[in-house]
């Protein structure tokens, strides 16, 4: 699958809010780097997990522009929390049959991001205890 092609379903799972169709595009072992938790998580089921919750977390979620470099992609979105408006981008890594083997995500402003944080934290010690 190409990057096009991931972009593709990616766009069509997070506006549907489909975990299987995310699912189908993220390679067992993915690697997720938070603004939210310092550690990194490689567990699908969790990533799968804390994505869902910021599609949840985030009103007016929505991307805006793209870049693709090869296997690398970078999403820039925005939205809001609580009335205050947020930008973040998604980088992600394409394994070679197209499926995404790590994301880090950067968010700002830092208003926004402490009241994003409170809110993911909760969700993801929902799934994970140990995670936050």
């Amino acid at each position: 699958m190409s990057a096009d092609a991931f972009l593709k379903a990616w766009h069509a799972a997070v506006a549907t809010k489909d975990a299987e169709k995310l699912s189908a595009i993220i390679a067992d072992g993915c690697e997720l780097h938070s603004p939210v938790v310092w550690k990194p998580s490689a567990d699908k089921a969790y990533v799968l997990h804390i994505l869902a919750g910021v599609i949840a977390n985030i009103d007016d979620f929505a991307y805006r522009r793209e870049w693709i470099d090869g296997d690398e992609i970078l999403l820039e979105f925005t939205g809001s929390v609580d009335g205050k408006s947020l930008i973040g981008f998604d980088k992600i890594t394409l394994d070679a049959e197209g499926r995404m083997t790590r994301i880090e995500v950067l968010v700002r402003p830092l208003n926004t991001l402490i009241e994003f944080a409170v809110r993911m934290r909760e969700h993801a010690l929902a799934f994970k205890p140990e995670a936050a």
